[in-house]
């Protein structure tokens, strides 16, 4: 079964496979990173008062932090940068700073504090109307109303902010949400529509040449296909999933295609594909194991 989701979903929403804390940081990973995508770039930050620019690098570092599988530094970073936010009075700084530790939270399985986090940021980005962070919130709320099983709440936040992401031409944005609509889809049982969601939001990642996105959605289509039953199917996109991977050299995608193709190996029963699949996908496990990044 997929063990793959996407930015805010991030890949599959499925536990069975393995160690959860890796399946809530994984799940979380892109909500991180469109969240911290409105932090700006280049000219724009180059253009911003001292205190604003320091919040902006406490952020991303914060952000490498978490990719790096270290919490505590990465929460030490966000609650920094919301300190200095709250000192300069940088609106847009407390709200990034607010989803980050959210983030955190929810990746260490605290939701009710988290909830609390993501409301308050949701709250300011409406005072202050950055439509762009009060998508990027009301993903968060959907994010963590999904995983605690709250399916209509979920839909309700993401559809939220897929609405305020086609009003501002968010193409990423619209993507995620899309994405993130078919996984509770998926979870509903709505199969159909939720590979429809699916091929909607791959569209619009290649259009914007996004590989790592596009490999998110091809892997979450194919274990749609997996629960269908449609195992040649499933193990068509998960391969694609994997190229692309591979391309990007994105290692611990890597491992999650290898081991989602073994699966599907085996449930062909065709037992040596499954078990070289399942020993390369271990052996990179064993390196990020070692690099200390979480499964």
């Amino acid at each position: 079964m997929n063990n793959r989701s996407q930015k805010s979903e991030a890949r599959s929403q499925k536990l069975e496979y393995g160690n959860i804390s890796f399946f809530i940081l994984y799940s979380i990973f892109c909500i991180l990173l469109i969240t911290l995508a409105s932090c700006g770039g280049g000219k724009e930050i180059k253009s911003l008062p001292e205190g604003q620019r320091r919040v902006i690098s406490l952020i991303n570092q914060g952000h490498k932090y978490y990719i790096d599988g270290n919490l505590s530094k990465a929460l030490g970073y966000y609650k920094n940068a919301l300190e200095l936010s709250h000192s300069i009075d940088f609106q847009e700084g407390i709200v990034k700073g607010l989803n980050g530790i959210g983030t955190i939270k929810h990746a260490s399985g605290d939701d009710e504090d988290a909830i609390k986090d993501f409301q308050y940021a949701i709250q300011i980005s409406e005072k202050i109307n950055n439509k762009k962070l009060l998508s990027d919130s009301l993903g968060n709320m959907g994010k963590v109303s999904s995983f605690k099983g709250d399916l209509e709440n979920a839909i309700e936040y993401n559809q939220k902010a897929l609405n305020i992401a086609k009003e501002i031409g968010d193409d990423e944005g619209k993507a995620v949400r899309l994405n993130n609509i078919g996984m509770i889809y998926k979870k509903q049982g709505r199969l159909d529509e939720a590979i429809a969601m699916f091929n909607d939001s791959l569209r619009i990642n290649e259009s914007t040449k996004n590989k790592g996105e596009m490999a998110v959605n091809l892997s979450n289509i194919g274990g749609t296909y997996e629960v269908k039953g449609d195992l040649n199917k499933a193990l068509e996109y998960y391969k694609k999933a994997l190229e692309i991977d591979k391309e990007i050299e994105y290692k611990r995608g890597i491992a999650i295609d290898l081991k989602n193709i073994a699966t599907v190996y085996k449930a062909m029963g065709k037992i040596e594909e499954a078990e070289d699949y399942k020993q390369r996908a271990e052996r990179i496990y064993k390196v990020l194991e070692k690099s200390k990044t979480p499964l």
